[in-house]
């Protein structure tokens, strides 16, 4: 099978489009490291690969986002001091 430029350019795009669509990196979880799913917006990883989330999922999260951002200014020292002793965390591990 021969391939022109053209055709090879939008088969190495098609790729790099798969290969960015989910991504898994290192995260601590219990003071364990695991590989957590990363996927774009408006996805939902699922099965360790992302899938378009339905809209009425999409409007119940943003709402929610809200209510969380709202939460979360009310414990933002407590944060502060668990987000310092997570970073001295992944600094043992050789994270960051």
């Amino acid at each position: 099978m021969k391939l022109n430029k053209s055709q090879l350019k939008e088969m190495i795009k098609e790729i790099i489009k798969d290969l960015e669509e989910a991504r898994k990196r290192k995260v601590i979880r219990k003071g364990k490291l695991v590989k957590k799913t990363f996927c774009p917006p408006g996805q939902k990883a699922k099965g360790g690969r992302c899938i378009p989330m339905k809209s009425k999922e999409r409007t119940r999260r943003k709402m929610k986002a809200k209510k969380g951002a709202i939460k979360r200014k009310a414990k933002s020292t407590r944060i502060k001091k668990k987000r310092a002793k997570a970073m001295r965390k992944r600094k043992a591990f050789c994270l960051k």
